[in-house]
């Protein structure tokens, strides 16, 4: 894309490990004020490194901030690559910003990029897997009512199993083994809703991102 660079920042700025990711924050954010007096190319390729840094970091919030410019720059000055990454520069940026997304718990809006990433290349496996995993999180009602259903189940065994100890074998020896029958079944309520409602948040993930998937691969 870019040709070749004179700058000495730009050299020096590249000269860095790329996977050295905290001095290529630290650096560029030294420097910040003369890299934007950079030309056009440098000033993005330079930038486009120093959000990947910050991606890779775990600094999601700062990503977030700071990758929207880019993805604008890449598209108004049509920038198709940059050094050290692969494929389309454009994809590259919007696919970590719904990572981010993600990672930050904002689910809605990782769906509607990954869905955008869909009608851009529908062939590519990891865009609907990733739309499918956005889509299962996004059901935080009935995952949390799975997990609540389950801690309730358990606290209702321990307290059939506090019972049967203090009150049932002292009293009542014959029944036992119906409380510990009701101890299993308990428990075992408590793994089926659980698993339930795991099985059906995926289920309808998966759906949707195959159906989405397939509604864009046939246009």
């Amino acid at each position: 894309m870019s040709g070749q660079h004179y700058s000495q920042l730009y050299r020096q700025l590249r000269e860095v490990d790329p996977k050295d990711y905290q001095r290529i924050i630290r650096m560029y954010e030294e420097r910040e004020r003369e890299i934007g007096l950079l030309d056009v190319v440098e000033h993005f390729e330079l930038t486009v490194s120093y959000v990947d840094a910050l991606f890779e970091t775990g600094a999601y919030r700062q990503h977030l901030l700071m990758v929207e410019p880019v993805i604008a720059a890449s598209i108004t000055h049509n920038f198709r690559e940059a050094p050290g990454v692969e494929g389309e520069v454009f994809q590259h940026l919007l696919f970590k910003k719904a990572v981010s997304c993600f990672r930050l718990r904002q689910y809605p809006e990782a769906i509607h990029i990954s869905q955008e990433l869909i009608r851009i290349d529908p062939d590519r496996e990891l865009y609907p897997r990733f739309l499918r995993a956005s889509l299962f999180k996004a059901q935080s009602g009935v995952l949390q009512l799975g997990r609540g259903a389950f801690i309730f189940c358990i606290l209702l065994a321990a307290a059939i199993i506090t019972f049967d100890l203090l009150f049932v074998h002292a009293f009542y020896p014959t029944y036992v083994s119906l409380m510990q029958s009701l101890t299993v079944i308990a428990f075992l309520t408590g793994l089926l809703l659980l698993a339930g409602a795991y099985l059906w948040a995926w289920y309808r993930a998966n759906r949707r991102a195959a159906g989405f998937r397939s509604k864009e691969g046939n246009k």
